[in-house]
């Protein structure tokens, strides 16, 4: 495939997806036991699992990336089995089970039409719509949740991932206009997300200070 940049930076690029995207996965798990909460959306989860098991075992292509796409379904298995044990008592068990399973083959069905509606066999077109997603999932749950199962580091690693990924596909796709307006959009929504965190977290420590001197 032909690209804009040199291959090396293509490289680093690449790289770079792997690294921050597989650091968020795991921040993700530590901070969800730590809280005790999960720290993705399921449908999010769903989404990611599904992507992950098309390009792994379906679509692989490239070998490399056929590594980095397991590790990532295997870390994603891991959160979706947080938010199995997480949320019982919360809703009843057949409703989850029931919402996992719809959610699965609607996420896979979808993402495997997208890839050949497009001919999209590098998955960019269904990667960067789930990433939107997220984008917005995140930010709908620092509003439900607060902060549990989130963290600054999460949104930071995700953002640089994901803006790396962005700047490769640039490169392999200049001319898609719904591949570069996603790609702005998610920045935008990331960085919003970054900035909510980040007041949340300055509100939290003002709360613990006050209550610390009113002892």
């Amino acid at each position: 495939m032909e690209h804009l940049l040199p291959i090396k930076a293509v490289y680093l690029l690449l790289f770079g997806v792997a690294l921050f995207w597989t650091i968020v996965y795991i921040l993700v798990i530590v901070k969800g036991f730590k809280d005790q909460s999960c720290g993705m959306p399921l449908a999010s989860i769903c989404a990611n699992i599904t992507w992950e098991f098309l390009f792994t075992f379906i679509i692989p292509f490239h070998p490399l990336q056929q590594i980095i796409t397991l590790i990532w379904f295997l870390l994603d298995c891991i959160i979706l089995l947080q938010f199995l044990y997480y949320s019982k008592g919360l809703l009843p068990k057949r409703t989850v089970q029931a919402s996992v399973f719809s959610l699965l083959v609607i996420a896979f069905l979808l993402q495997y039409a997208v890839s050949v509606e497009f001919h999209d066999k590098m998955g960019f077109y269904s990667a960067f719509g789930i990433n939107l997603m997220m984008s917005i999932l995140f930010i709908r749950m620092l509003l439900v949740k607060e902060l549990q199962g989130q963290s600054l580091s999460i949104a930071y690693f995700k953002m640089i991932g994901t803006l790396c990924a962005s700047i490769l596909c640039y490169s392999f796709f200049p001319q898609s206009i719904l591949l570069t307006l996603m790609s702005i959009l998610i920045f935008i929504l990331d960085m919003l997300y970054i900035l909510l965190i980040y007041s949340k977290s300055i509100k939290i420590v003002h709360k613990s200070a006050i209550n610390k001197k009113s002892m």
